[in-house]
């Protein structure tokens, strides 16, 4: 079972497919910092006094932060999977 011929929209789509995955990336680890900042960081800052307490306010924007990019890495999980179909079009067996 050879792959068939790619053509220039084929080649379009799959770089349509690899723009999704890095933008998944990009927000993942946008949570990830965002999450960790208002989690983890600024309360053991302000606790050893290192920040004021009014600091702790901003927290709340690490927070929608965090849930913002956590959305869109679900957004773009869910465009990888439409869009995966270029894969079933290009090498019929693209789950081995």
């Amino acid at each position: 079972m050879d792959p068939e011929f790619i053509t220039s929209a084929d080649w379009r789509e799959i770089g349509n497919l690899l723009h999704f995955y890095w933008f998944v990336l990009l927000f993942a680890i946008g949570f990830g910092f965002n999450f960790l900042m208002a989690h983890a960081i600024i309360p053991s800052l302000i606790g050893t006094r290192h920040l004021p307490e009014g600091v702790g306010k901003s927290r709340r924007l690490f927070y929608m932060g965090a849930l913002v990019s956590l959305g869109l890495v679900l957004f773009f999980l869910l465009r990888i999977v439409q869009e995966a179909h270029i894969l079933k079009s290009v090498w019929e067996r693209w789950w081995i």
